[in-house]
C-alpha cells in the first residue's frame, strides 16, 4: 500500500475507531483534539481532502500520519521512517475500514519561500497591525496587565488585526503584495472569490523579526478565552518560532511553550523564543540545533514537562529545565501575580539548576 495513492482508508471512520466525537454537518469539521487535554475543538478535519490539522500542537496530516501519531506520539510519529509506516499499514488493514477516493494533493503545493517580496509584505503588514495595537485599547491593555511594557512592544512591533488590512494592502500599488497575501494565508478568499476575510482579525499579531529587522512570519494570539485556538500561524509560510532569529547561534536561549514566558523572560533579561505550544516539527528541530546552547523550561503542568522531555529527545544537547512556580502554571503568572522581582529570581534559580547563569537586569 503506497501512501501517495488515491485510495485511502476512510479518515472519519478511523477517527471514529479512535474514539473522536465528529460531527459531520458542514464541510471542514472541528472536533476535541485527542492528543491533548482541551475544553475547545482546535482539531480541524477535511473530510473531501482525508486531512486533520491540530491548531495547537500545528501539526496535522492524513490517516496515516493520524494513527502513526495515535502509535508513536505526536511528537514522534515520522511518515518517512518505513519501519513506523509500514506497522501504521498493518494497523489499517487489520482493521479493514472502508476505502475513501482522495483527489491526490498537487506537487507543487508546499510552504511558500520566503522571498523578497514576502519579506517586505511581512514588514509592512507588521507596521499595519503595530498602527492598530497602539490605538487599541482593549488590546493594550491585556499586554501591560500581562507586564509587557510600551518600550517593549514598541521594540518588538506588537501589533492588532483589527479587520482593515485588505483595505490597507489595495492602497499598494503593486498587485503583487495584494495576491501573496493570500499565499501566505493572511488574507482568505473563499472558493468563490466572492468573499475576503483577514485570518488573524480581532488577534494580538506577534511578528518574528531577526536580528537585521526582518520580519519572518507572524503569530496570532488569542486576546480572550472564547477565542481558539490559542494560537495561529500562516498556513502558506513556514511555520517560525517566535523570538529565534533574533539571538545568535552562540547566545544560550531558553525555549518556552508559552509567547508570554518568552516576553516575559526576555524582559528580565533573559534571551527566550517560544514554540507557541508544544509541538515540534522536524523543520523547527533542524532550526533549534544549529543553536548551540538551549534550554527548554516548562510550564507548571504535567502536559509541559512532558513536552520539554520529548524536545529533549529530539535535541538531545537542550537541558530540560522542569518551571516551578509556587501553584502559578507559568513565568507570566507568577510575575504578575506573585510580583516581578519574586518571579525573576525563580526564573534565574531555575536556570541555574539548568546551568545557565545570567546578569540580573532592569525590567525594559
Amino acid at each position: 500500500m503506497n501512501k501517495k495513492m488515491d485510495q485511502k482508508p476512510d479518515l472519519l471512520q478511523v477517527l471514529r475507531a479512535h474514539g473522536v466525537d465528529v460531527d459531520t454537518r458542514g464541510g471542514r469539521i472541528s472536533a476535541l483534539c485527542p492528543f491533548h487535554d482541551e475544553k475547545n475543538p482546535s482539531f480541524s478535519i477535511d473530510p473531501d481532502k482525508g486531512l486533520w490539522f491540530c491548531f495547537h500542537d500545528h501539526l496535522g496530516g492524513d490517516v496515516y500520519d493520524f494513527v502513526g501519531s495515535m502509535k508513536f506520539g505526536l511528537d514522534n510519529w515520522d511518515s518517512r521512517n518505513k519501519v513506523m509506516f509500514k506497522e501504521v499499514v498493518s494497523i489499517l488493514e487489520a482493521k479493514n475500514f472502508k476505502q475513501q477516493k482522495i483527489t491526490p494533493r498537487k506537487k507543487e503545493e508546499k510552504k511558500k519561500e520566503l522571498t523578497q517580496n514576502v519579506i517586505f509584505l511581512l514588514g509592512h503588514v507588521t507596521q499595519i497591525y503595530h498602527q492598530n495595537l497602539l490605538q487599541e485599547e482593549k488590546a493594550m491593555a491585556y499586554l501591560t496587565a500581562r507586564g509587557l511594557t510600551e518600550e517593549f512592544i514598541r521594540t518588538h512591533k506588537l501589533g492588532f488585526a483589527n479587520g482593515n488590512l485588505g483595505v490597507m494592502l489595495s492602497m499598494l500599488p503593486e498587485d503583487v503584495y495584494r495576491d501573496l497575501a493570500v499565499e501566505a494565508g493572511l488574507i482568505y478568499v473563499n472558493t468563490k472569490g466572492d468573499r475576503r476575510w483577514e485570518f488573524m482579525k480581532g488577534r494580538i499579531a506577534f511578528p518574528d523579526i531577526d536580528r537585521d529587522g526582518r520580519v519572518l512570519g507572524i503569530i496570532g494570539r488569542s486576546l480572550d478565552q472564547q477565542q481558539n485556538p490559542k494560537y495561529l500561524t500562516l498556513n502558506g509560510l513556514p511555520k517560525v518560532i517566535w523570538g529565534l532569529h533574533r539571538f545568535s547561534q552562540w547566545q544560550p536561549l531558553i525555549v518556552h511553550e508559552s509567547i508570554m514566558d518568552a516576553c516575559t523572560a526576555q524582559l528580565m533579561g533573559v534571551p527566550s523564543c517560544s514554540l507557541c505550544g508544544t509541538g515540534l516539527t522536524w523543520h523547527l528541530v533542524e532550526e533549534l540545533k544549529k543553536k548551540k546552547y538551549l534550554g527548554f523550561l516548562s510550564q507548571d503542568d504535567e502536559p509541559s514537562k512532558r513536552a520539554i522531555e520529548r524536545w529533549k529527545e529530539k535535541i538531545p544537547h537542550g537541558r530540560a529545565i522542569v518551571g516551578e512556580y509556587d501553584g502559578h502554571k507559568d513565568l507570566n503568572e507568577m510575575a504578575t501575580e506573585v510580583g516581578w522581582d519574586a518571579a525573576k529570581s525563580r526564573l534565574f534559580t531555575l536556570l541555574e539548576k539548568g546551568g545557565f547563569e545570567y546578569e540580573v537586569q532592569e525590567k525594559a
